[in-house]
Formats: structure tokens, C-alpha cells, sequence
């Protein structure tokens, strides 16, 4: 039986990886990513790759969200 992987919090994040979690947030080019930060949040299921970019997952914004 597989284990399910504990849900990240802010605080497990770097000051860098918050921002390209905010930065993936908002839509337009995605200048400036910092390829091991956004690679990080990859791994942490947060940000997801697609054809255009990246997108949030579900987990991503609320993380975003939370306080």
C-alpha cells in the first residue's frame, strides 16, 4: 500500500520558490524562472508543465491562498 505525500506547507519553501509560485500564478510570459526553483515546486506537485508554460495545480493555489 502506498503512502500518500505529505502536503507542503510555505514554510517548507524558499523565499525564491515563493515567488516563482507566484510568479507561475499570473498569466503572461514567464520571464526570469528560476529553472531549479520552478523544478522544486514540479517535484512538490505545485506547479505542472504544459504545452504554453506552467500551471498551478489545485495544491499550488492553495498554498497561494493560505496564510
Amino acid at each position: 500500500m502506498a503512502t500518500a505525500k505529505p502536503t507542503p506547507t510555505k514554510a517548507d519553501l524558499s523565499a525564491i520558490e515563493l515567488k516563482m509560485l507566484a510568479r507561475v500564478a499570473r498569466p503572461g510570459p514567464y520571464v526570469g524562472l528560476d529553472g531549479k526553483a520552478v523544478q522544486r515546486l514540479i517535484e512538490l506537485g505545485l506547479v505542472k508543465t504544459r504545452v504554453s508554460g506552467y500551471q498551478l495545480t489545485d495544491e499550488g493555489f492553495a498554498m497561494l491562498r493560505a496564510e
